[in-house]
């Protein structure tokens, strides 16, 4: 029951944004009652939180499997790789998380409870930062500014691609990213 409200939740937020979206559209999408969705959830904001932090959790177990195992240089080509896949398979999220999480300023961000998951996640991917710089491929950056370097951009990238601002296709997104830095971290 929670998966299908999810499910209709991230339908409706993704078509009418969250200030537009109703409950009771969300409630009708899933084919339960408005009361069935307040068993589970204390708020439209809760459950808005909650379609974000799957979506999350799942880009999150997709990069983890992705860059398992895998040597520096290799692992960051994955992530990117990666990331760009996600946005591609879940495009109405994206859009979503674009429109309403991509542009929250930090105490709206708080307020969803992100940071924890976002700490957790860029310290999961700046240790492949640090084991390159401890096997002398990557010159010598703060591990976590690297990938917060990365992640920026595949953001900036992928909004600007999706709003028509640059005339780049995913492929061309993730070739251009990868040579950009794998030229800049790597050392000569």
């Amino acid at each position: 029951m929670k998966e299908r409200i999810l499910k209709a939740a991230e339908e409706v937020f993704s078509e009418k944004g969250y200030h537009n979206t109703k409950v009771y559209q969300i409630a009708e999408a899933a084919g339960v009652s408005v009361g069935t969705i307040y068993r589970f959830y204390e708020s439209k904001e809760e459950l808005y939180a909650d379609v974000i932090k799957t979506k999350l959790k799942e880009l999150e177990k997709r990069v983890s499997r992705a860059i398992r195992g895998k040597e520096p240089e290799e692992a960051l080509r994955s992530y990117i790789e990666t990331v760009i896949k996600f946005f591609e398979d879940e495009k109405r999220f994206f859009e979503l998380f674009m429109r309403e999480v991509g542009s929250l300023v930090i105490p709206n961000e708080e307020r969803l409870n992100l940071s924890e998951w976002y700490e957790r996640y860029t310290a999961k991917l700046s240790e492949v930062v640090e084991r390159g710089i401890e096997k002398g491929i990557f010159k010598d950056f703060h591990p976590k500014a690297v990938i917060l370097i990365i992640s920026g951009a595949l953001k900036n990238l992928l909004y600007a691609s999706v709003k028509g601002f640059i005339d780049l296709k995913p492929e061309d997104i993730k070739k251009t990213l990868i040579e950009v830095v794998e030229r800049g971290i790597l050392r000569a």
